[in-house]
């Protein structure tokens, strides 16, 4: 089987707009409507920056569902490559490659007539994929009540600042925003989490729990919502980096990495994952985050031992049947094989 092939589109971008400091929206003009997708899920842009193409997936920030154009919020990281291109020097008529919308683990379904509580604890640019599903169902699900805890640095860190308070205004029965500072010493932990539900119990029977930001505060967050007995299906954590990672073993310095059903072979330096020792840009396996968030570079480890890395984007089920992923597994002998997967 063939590593999968995925088309990229040409969009223009139609508008820029700051959200906060070192965060951008960026719009896309699409007449084809070739992005598509619901709120919640994600798309991978393709960028060249100093004559290499880059991938990286972005969460929706519009929502689909209320017929808005596709759009991305992007926060500035130090030493982010894309990110910093994208918020610095992009800008309203340049083209960039956007690839159809696809659904990550983070989609609730909106839906006229439902009627649910939806209890959302976002930090920093967790707040992105939240603010897409927050947006539809304010307006699409009239019996629907969500509550948001959001944290920040400072105030004028936050993004949708405004229009998050343009939604609690014409929503005062049914939206309400609860505002964290960490630069006053206030953090998103157990506490908090407990203070919000105390606070405003759900309304209804149907109740859902979204979590996105950092690591130490998703973990946080879900162990707790886990140790309250919250069913798993109803339990949405989206992740955009892995946590530091301490204890690693020493990977096998110039192991060949072979992708058996391509007959690709690379040879892995020091400390390089199988993505790079395969080619990286040139691998023919298909990736984007590299950082083992989206699960788009998963592989079938067929021989050889890796060190499989933090894989965010794989189930147990799924590592314990030897799927690793490639961006953040290491080898651990003198030769991994592997086949691509669907």
């Amino acid at each position: 089987m063939s590593p999968e092939v995925r088309t990229a589109h040409p969009l223009r971008i139609a508008r820029i707009r700051p959200e906060a400091a070192g965060a951008a929206t960026i719009t896309f003009d699409d007449p084809d409507q070739v992005v598509g997708g619901s709120a919640g899920w994600y798309v991978i842009v393709r960028v060249m920056v100093e004559g290499e193409e880059h991938r990286r997936a972005f969460s929706l920030s519009s929502t689909p569902e209320l017929g808005q154009p596709p759009a991305i919020t992007v926060k500035r990281h130090p030493g982010g490559l894309v990110s910093s291109h994208l918020v610095e020097h992009a800008r309203p008529g340049d083209v960039v490659e956007v690839e159809p919308a696809a659904a990550g683990g983070f989609e609730v379904r909106i839906g006229a007539g439902r009627r649910r509580t939806v209890y959302c604890f976002a930090a920093g640019s967790g707040i992105v994929p939240i603010m897409s599903i927050v947006r539809g169902v304010l307006a699409v699900e009239e019996g629907s009540v969500v509550h948001l805890l959001y944290g920040n640095r400072t105030p004028g860190d936050a993004i949708f600042g405004g229009e998050l308070a343009a939604l609690a205004a014409d929503h005062p029965e049914r939206f309400r925003v609860s505002r964290m500072f960490s630069g006053r010493g206030e953090r998103i932990d157990y506490r908090a989490v407990d203070r919000l539900l105390v606070s405003a119990p759900p309304v209804t029977a149907d109740v859902w729990y979204l979590v996105c930001g950092p690591p130490g505060m998703n973990r946080t967050v879900e162990a707790r919502l886990r140790s309250l007995g919250i069913p798993g299906d109803r339990l949405l954590v989206e992740r955009y980096q892995p946590p530091q990672r301490e204890g690693a073993p020493t990977p096998y310095d110039g192991a060949q990495v072979r992708l058996e059903d391509c007959d690709h072979v690379g040879t892995a330096a020091a400390g390089e994952v199988l993505l790079d020792a395969l080619g990286g840009p040139a691998s023919p396996l298909y990736y984007a985050c590299r950082s083992g968030v989206c699960g788009t570079c998963r592989a079938l480890l067929v021989a050889g031992d890796v060190d499989p890395g933090i894989p965010f984007a794989l189930t147990e089920a799924e590592q314990a049947a030897g799927v690793v992923l490639t961006c953040v597994a290491r080898p651990l002998s003198a030769e991994v094989v592997l086949r691509s997967l669907p």
